[in-house]
């Protein structure tokens, strides 16, 4: 028997972002940028899995972070500007990253491929992933939009004059 075909999926609820409403603003802004090269796969996704993709993703973040902590790694605040930028740009995909993740979990559990959870429940633990995927991209949304206006704020900062 193949998997079950329903006319409609129950999906997770989404829940507004938390904070101040400056706070949500800045964070709907961020999100509604226009994808810079609408379906373009670049060379990670055309020749790596999903899991290695994320693990490439890990490892950058972790370079970054030896990078930083090895003083006298950037060469002055153009540098630092362009990193907060391009962090920006990163947390501004995670909110959807995390959306996606859950879509597919609820599919999954719809279709009978989720056998079973904690304690044998699979829609409740379904439903724990579910929200903690949404916190994370309401957090991930708020990050971004807290690099968006540090990379906005650091257009100001430049080197004197020698």
């Amino acid at each position: 028997m193949g998997p079950r075909l329903r006319p409609w999926r129950k999906m997770p609820r989404k829940v507004q972002p938390y904070g101040s409403g400056d706070e949500t603003e800045a964070a709907a802004l961020a999100r509604s940028r226009p994808d810079p090269a609408p379906g373009y796969v670049n060379e990670l996704a055309a020749t790596m899995t999903i899991g290695e993709v994320a693990m490439q993703a890990v490892e950058a973040v972790r370079a970054l972070n030896q990078l930083m902590a090895d003083a006298g790694e950037l060469a002055g605040p153009g540098e630092a500007r362009e990193v907060v930028g391009r962090l920006a740009l990163m947390g501004h995909q995670l909110p959807q990253l995390c959306e996606e993740l859950a879509r597919f979990l609820v599919v999954q559990g719809e279709d009978g491929q989720i056998a079973r959870g904690t304690g044998g429940d699979p829609d409740g633990v379904l439903a724990e992933v579910s929200e903690a995927l949404s916190a994370a991209g309401r957090a991930a949304d708020m990050m971004a939009a807290a690099l968006a206006e540090a990379g906005a704020k650091a257009v100001g900062l430049d080197m004197p004059p020698w």
